[in-house]
């Protein structure tokens, strides 16, 4: 969660206050449930409103703490933000309500022992812990101190972490009363104990449907409308859309990649003859990419100038190219060379001070944290095999996860650490010690090791993107215009992509909720015009949408399927195989009844198996070698010996079994393995979300989310 690591980098929590902080979280959710249900909504669960401006609000909070760790969301990670955002409001909705039928609350001073008590809630510790699951209470007492003197963000992410923890704290209790209510009687185990260890073996006579020819069944408008009367519960859907599209990339022209080479080859000269090849490639004009001074090996650079670079003789100063790499052009230039080791290893001491990165010290200051260090380095250099000194400054100074491991950073890639550490460990000798200063403070170095130096080189890139020009975008958006404008019907759609050449891509089952449409960015625009109320079925769109990454698409609604069952058309080309199959079946049924009970006729004449299946058991759906048959291992499971049953038609064949012999499970008292085995499928059922799916299949909730995002 984003707010609590925010409240771990600030580290502290305030006793003194946490009442008013209490009474704040209780009065804020008090004030937003009377300011509910009130203009318009982005949803309405069994008749509660979920309003836009409470949705937008969360909405922003929850992006917000997104971008506290990722400030660069892509667009489909801000839809997806969107899209649980308003998940989040509904499950608040349903389980708030399921809560209070339940009893189930969270009193005040309930929750003030989740996060100061003996045995604080697990995200408090967290925050607040010290690795090995004890809480701080002095940092929580410290950082609730500093509340009123943080800005006013701080004191609302406070908020949202107490809201979270109640949150949290009511499913768990909810979560708790569920699992409890799960009891299974011993003579229910005792059954369950039998089906799972009876085994029985039988003898069959099986015809499989594949070896009835397709060309000889007939399936008839009759048979699709039967199978799916017989089986529309399966068929039960949300609203969805259909839609085909025809998108026109943007993308550069062979003038356009002239142009960009052109551009490479006319810096070339002044590249090569730029004092600091770093300031010309910073140089926004000169590239699109900056100087960047780390060290690169040969698996580091691109293929095509490994050679050019590491074997070739070139020294500082070269320049390679114009080569094309990543829809780019590109020239680069060695900078430096040396050699110098792939990996490093060191330990540190750490000696922070107020406002050094990451520090928590609010006293020390830079250079009382100097004279620290250099009084800890006198005295490890005084002391013989000071390995063991070392880790007990290690564990009292550091704050970081060495502090517990004597201080190792265990091994780093070369480039890794800030510059000034990781230059120290590259220049000197294993076993070296000594005071290095970076951001964080005053590091006590020892390098511990370093694998065999290898070829480096630093390389300024100069890197100009092939983009498209103006009149390329002209003359694409020209030729989908004249698509869209020329257009207007489906089957004008349909015969200019057939005579211009175009791809016809199609989506079927659009939800209310999609935001990934294959091959295109960012298509939420054209997923709101395909359930706008206005849009009808053979519609075209009434605008070229214009998305990301340069792409403009014209679209039709090719089929619109609403709430309830799903009509017979869309399922019927889904359903065709398992019709073709119960066809298939009543037709072997009835040639295997042709031939009496004469076993040798069915195998030679239809080309029917006998054989005996073994290790049948009614908890396995697969019958030996012809697949998933889960009615024919019941019906097996449930026979006598001596009788016989057939023939009957199964998934892909038909069987005639008989001689069913039963291996019985052995004697026994104690069903504990089954009880646990079938609370724990139980529990696993009703906490990944099983109870609240089937409650919010139970509520009627109107999505107007299209409207909204």
């Amino acid at each position: 969660m984003a707010a609590i690591e925010k409240i771990r980098r600030r580290s502290g929590l305030l006793i003194a206050i946490i009442g008013i902080a209490l009474l704040a979280f209780v009065l804020q959710d008090l004030f937003q449930s009377q300011g509910r249900n009130t203009g318009p909504t982005v949803a309405t669960v069994d008749g509660d409103k979920i309003s836009v401006r409470d949705y937008e609000a969360l909405k922003e909070k929850n992006l917000e703490n997104r971008r506290s760790s990722n400030n660069n969301l892509s667009s489909s990670e801000t839809y997806g933000i969107y899209n649980s955002t308003l998940e989040e409001m509904i499950k608040d909705n349903i389980m708030t309500k399921e809560y209070e039928a339940a009893g189930i609350g969270i009193t005040t001073e309930e929750l003030m022992d989740q996060i100061t008590g003996d045995k604080p809630h697990q995200w408090v510790v967290q925050s607040f812990g010290d690795g090995n699951g004890n809480v701080d209470k002095q940092r929580v007492t410290e950082y609730l101190q500093n509340l009123s003197n943080l800005p006013p963000e701080y004191y609302n992410r406070w908020l949202d972490f107490e809201k979270a923890v109640k949150q949290n704290r009511l499913e768990t209790k909810f979560d708790n009363l569920v699992k409890a209510s799960y009891f299974l009687p011993t003579p229910l185990a005792k059954k369950y104990y039998e089906n799972k260890n009876m085994k029985a073996s039988a003898d069959v006579i099986v015809l499989r449907y594949s070896s009835i020819p397709d060309s000889t069944v007939t399936v008839t408008d009759a048979d699709n409308k039967a199978f799916y009367e017989e089986n529309k519960y399966r068929y039960e859907t949300d609203e969805r859309r259909d839609i085909e599209y025809v998108l026109f990339e943007i993308k550069p022209s062979l003038e356009d990649r002239q142009e960009a080479l052109k551009f490479v080859q006319e810096r070339k000269p002044e590249f090569e003859a730029a004092e600091s090849a770093a300031n010309f490639v910073n140089d926004s004009y000169n590239s699109d990419k900056r100087y960047d001074s780390t060290w690169m090996g040969r698996k580091d650079v691109p293929e095509m100038i490994e050679q050019a670079i590491f074997d070739n003789g070139n020294g500082v100063g070269y320049v390679y190219g114009p080569y094309e790499n990543e829809d780019a052009f590109n020239l680069v230039r060695i900078v430096d060379m040396q050699n110098r080791p792939d990996s490093l290893r060191a330990s540190h001491i750490l000696i922070g001070y107020k406002g050094a990165m990451g520090s928590q010290d609010t006293i020390t200051t830079k250079e009382e944290a100097e004279a620290k260090a250099n009084e800890l380095l006198a005295q490890l250099k005084a002391t013989k095999n000071n390995d063991d000194l070392y880790a007990e400054m290690a564990s009292e100074y550091n704050t970081d996860g060495t502090k517990d491991k004597g201080g190792d950073l265990d091994w780093f890639t070369d480039g890794t650490m800030v510059p000034a550490f990781n230059e120290y460990v590259i220049n000197n000798p294993v076993g070296s010690l000594g005071i290095v200063e970076t951001p964080f403070g005053y590091h006590i170095v020892k390098v511990t090791g370093k694998t065999e130096p290898q070829p480096k080189a630093r390389l300024a890139f100069l890197e100009h993107k092939i983009t498209w020009s103006t009149k390329t975008y002209q003359n694409v958006y020209a030729e989908a215009n004249k698509f869209f404008a020329e257009n207007r019907t489906y089957d004008q759609f349909n015969k200019a992509i057939e005579e211009q050449g175009l791809t016809k891509r199609t989506m079927p089952g659009i939800q209310k909720s999609t935001y990934q449409i294959t091959g295109l960015e960012s298509p939420r625009e054209i997923v709101r015009w395909a359930f706008d109320e206005k849009t009808k079925k053979g519609d075209i769109s009434d605008k070229i949408f214009e998305l990301d990454n340069n792409q403009l698409v014209v679209a039709a609604l090719t089929g619109v399927i609403n709430e309830g069952y799903a009509p017979l058309e869309t399922v019927a080309e889904r359903s065709k195989y398992q019709i073709l199959n119960k066809k298939k079946g009543e037709m072997a049924v009835e040639k295997m009844k042709a031939c009496g009970s004469d076993v040798n006729r069915m195998v030679n004449e239809l080309g029917a198996e006998s054989t005996t299946v073994s290790d049948v058991n009614i908890e396995s759906r697969v019958l030996g070698n012809f697949g998933v048959e889960g009615d024919i291992v019941g019906m097996i499971m449930g026979m006598k010996e001596g009788e016989e049953v057939g023939p009957v038609a199964g998934n892909s064949s038909a069987f005639i079994i008989k001689n069913v012999k039963f291996t019985a499970p052995e004697e026994t008292t104690d069903y504990s393995s089954i009880i646990r085995e079938k609370t724990s499928q139980f529990s696993n059922r009703a906490l990944n979300n099983g109870v609240y799916n089937a409650l919010r299949n139970n509520v009627k909730i109107k999505d107007n989310r299209t409207e909204i995002f």
